[in-house]
């Protein structure tokens, strides 16, 4: 199709994104938009999975720039929609991200401000950087499924909480308390169980509460579990929590927010750039608060793959 929409931005807004936020700002959103000067068509995301759609259908339309106007699960749809479209090579899109979610947790590490009009001035200034994208490929239902991700992929205990979460979500809940509230009833029912992991190598065989796969620091609302990530080294900081009880966990919690709780005996950090997973019983997996997979998992990384909006200045490398 060629670049026909060169210089335009192709907006998706979620409107269900930050429990309805979406919806509730979206004027607010546009207006800022409009009042940027910015060259926009905008579309609606409808139901789950419908941004992937979007991202495809305007990329084959010939759009180069993308703006997401949602959460970490808007982006993680997006940035599925570029590596699935044939158009293009992904590292030719650029997207930028006004934040409308919950956690947002994606632009912690790379600057991007939490307001409407900031994020958009920030877009309209156009520094990009080629950030790290991470590849799962995992069963479902007996079919082996492929889905990508930009900030931080969880297994254990972690994807248990995302997926508290998410329904907690669907009830109406909103705020970053929900977070602490996932997190709590998440521990009431969690079985720490025996993981196989090997990271680039090496292997690992224990009795794991948690593994979290970072290209970026945060998740959870803000939790730092992958302190020493770096988006675009090349490598994950794979985060290991072994069994460490509830005492452990409530001595950790104002940890998890600062990256300290690494220092606890506990928990080790790894750098890789190919992790496999496996265990004899069921293991929850989430990428970016998305909900995946069974038991076994192989996560692999594409170097500075994605071109995204960033702060150099608030960029936390």
């Amino acid at each position: 199709m060629g670049n026909l929409q060169k210089g335009k931005w192709f907006v998706i807004l979620n409107p269900h994104a930050g429990s309805g936020r979406g919806k509730k700002d979206k004027a607010a959103i546009l207006r800022a938009l409009n009042q940027s000067g910015l060259q926009y068509e905008l579309a609606v995301s409808e139901y789950p999975k419908h941004t992937i759609h979007l991202a495809i259908q305007a990329i084959e339309e010939g759009y180069r720039n993308l703006i997401v106007a949602g959460g970490d699960g808007t982006l993680n749809e997006a940035v599925n929609g570029i590596f699935l479209q044939t158009a293009c090579p992904p590292e030719e899109i650029i997207i930028g991200v006004i934040p409308v979610g919950t956690g947002n947790d994606w632009i912690k590490t790379f600057g991007v401000p939490n307001e409407y009009d900031a994020a958009i001035k920030l877009i309209k200034k156009g520094d990009t950087m080629l950030q790290d994208i991470g590849q799962i490929t995992f069963a479902e239902n007996d079919a082996t499924r492929i889905c990508y991700f930009a900030n931080m992929a969880g297994f254990g205990f972690d994807a248990m909480v995302a997926e508290k979460t998410n329904s907690l979500k669907n009830l109406g809940r909103k705020g970053i308390s929900l977070y602490l509230q996932a997190l709590g009833s998440s521990f009431i029912n969690y079985q720490t169980g025996r993981i196989q992991l090997i990271l680039d190598g090496q292997m690992f065989d224990e009795l794991i509460f948690s593994v979290s796969i970072g290209i970026g620091k945060f998740n959870g609302g803000g939790m730092m579990q992958a302190p020493g990530a770096v988006p675009d080294n090349g490598m994950f900081q794979a985060t290991i929590i072994r069994k460490i009880g509830l005492f452990g966990i409530l001595r950790n919690l104002a940890g998890l927010y600062s990256g300290e709780f690494v220092k606890d005996p506990r928990v080790s950090t790894h750098e890789a750039s190919h992790v496999s997973i496996s265990s004899a019983h069921n293991i929850a997996g989430e990428a970016d608060g998305e909900i995946l997979g069974d038991n076994k998992f192989e996560i692999g990384l594409f170097s500075q793959k994605l071109n995204v909006i960033y702060n150099p200045v608030n960029y936390l490398k």
